[in-house]
C-alpha cells in the first residue's frame, strides 16, 4: 500500500473488521467478538486490539481493530486454524458479510484516528486524489489535525481506497467530520466513487484504557480497580522472585528492577487481557 503522506518510522499492519449482528443476537455477537479479541492476544506478533460497540458513525455495526508487529504475523493470525475454528462458531450471529480495512499505522499513532474507505471507479483515481488534496488544504487549517494517509487499492488484498486521518482529540475530529467543507468535497468525490463510504473511529492503539468509540469513558475508580487486579499479583510474584534469587540486593536497585519488570508485564501481558475481559463493566 502507498501512503499519501509519508512518515518516518516503522509501520505496524492493522486490520479493522466491521460486523453487523442478526436481529436479536446482539449480546451473543458481543460475547463472541470478545472471545476473538482475547484469542488474538495469544497470537505471535500481537500488539493490541480494540472492540468498538455500535455508535453514531457505525450505528448497526461492531468494529474490531487488530494491530500486529508485522504483516506476516497479521496474516498468520487471520488465517490461523484457531481463529478459523472460532470464526465458524459465529456464522449464525452475523448479518451479511464482514467488511475489512487493512492499513499500516505507526506505533506512536495518535489518540484518535478516523479510517474511511470507499471504492474508486476505474480510471478515476487521479481525480479522486485531486479532491483529496483539497481536503488536505482544509485540514491544514483545522484545529487538532495531525496527519493524513492514503492507502490505494492493492489487487488481491483490498479493493477499496482507505484514508486515515489523525487528530489530537475526539472533539476536534468530530468538528471536522461535521464540517461543511468536508461535506462539500465528499459530494464532489461521489461522482468518482461507487458504493457506500464507511468511516470507523479508533482510539490510539496504546494505553490501557483507550476510548471506546462511543462505549463510554472509563471512570477513575474502575480503572484503578483493574490496575490493582493486575498489579498486586505481579508485585508479589516479582518480590518473591527477587527474594529467592537476590535476597541481599540493594533496596533502591531492587525497587527499580521490580518496577521495570512489573510495568513490562502489566503493559504487554496482563492489562490487554484484563481490560478486554472487563471492558463492558469498565464502560458502564
Amino acid at each position: 500500500m502507498t501512503s499519501g503522506a509519508p512518515r518516518h518510522g516503522r509501520r505496524e499492519p492493522t486490520v479493522i473488521v466491521s460486523r453487523r449482528a442478526r436481529p436479536g443476537r446482539e449480546r451473543e455477537l458481543e460475547r463472541w467478538l470478545r472471545r476473538l479479541v482475547v484469542r488474538a492476544a495469544d497470537a505471535p506478533g500481537y500488539v493490541d486490539a480494540e472492540l468498538q460497540p455500535p455508535n453514531d458513525l457505525h450505528p448497526d455495526e461492531w468494529v474490531v481493530v487488530y494491530r500486529f508487529a508485522d504483516a506476516a504475523a497479521l496474516e498468520t493470525w487471520l488465517h490461523s486454524p484457531a481463529r478459523q475454528a472460532l470464526m465458524a462458531t459465529g456464522d449464525d450471529l452475523i448479518d451479511g458479510e464482514a467488511r475489512e480495512q487493512v492499513v499500516a499505522l505507526t506505533p506512536d499513532s495518535p489518540r484518535v484516528t478516523a479510517v474511511s474507505s470507499v471504492r474508486v471507479k476505474p480510471d478515476e483515481m487521479e481525480a479522486f486524489l485531486d479532491l483529496h488534496a483539497e481536503i488536505l488544504v482544509e485540514l491544514a487549517a483545522t484545529p487538532g489535525f495531525l496527519r493524513a494517509d492514503v492507502f490505494e487499492p492493492v489487487p488481491g488484498v483490498q479493493d477499496e481506497t482507505v484514508v486515515v486521518l489523525a487528530f489530537d482529540t475526539r472533539e476536534h475530529l468530530d468538528v471536522w467530520l461535521r464540517s461543511e467543507e468536508r461535506q462539500r468535497i465528499l459530494a464532489e468525490m461521489d461522482q468518482h466513487t461507487e458504493g457506500a463510504r464507511t468511516v470507523n473511529i479508533v482510539g490510539g492503539f496504546a494505553g490501557w484504557f483507550a476510548p471506546g468509540g462511543g462505549g463510554g469513558e472509563v471512570t477513575r475508580w474502575k480503572s484503578a480497580a483493574a490496575v490493582l487486579l493486575g498489579l498486586v499479583p505481579v508485585s508479589l510474584a516479582v518480590l518473591a522472585l527477587r527474594l529467592w534469587i537476590a535476597p541481599d540486593l540493594n533496596p533502591v536497585v531492587a525497587t527499580v528492577i521490580g518496577n521495570v519488570i512489573g510495568i513490562i508485564v502489566l503493559t504487554w501481558v496482563l492489562m490487554p487481557r484484563i481490560t478486554s475481559w472487563l471492558d463492558s463493566w469498565l464502560r458502564r
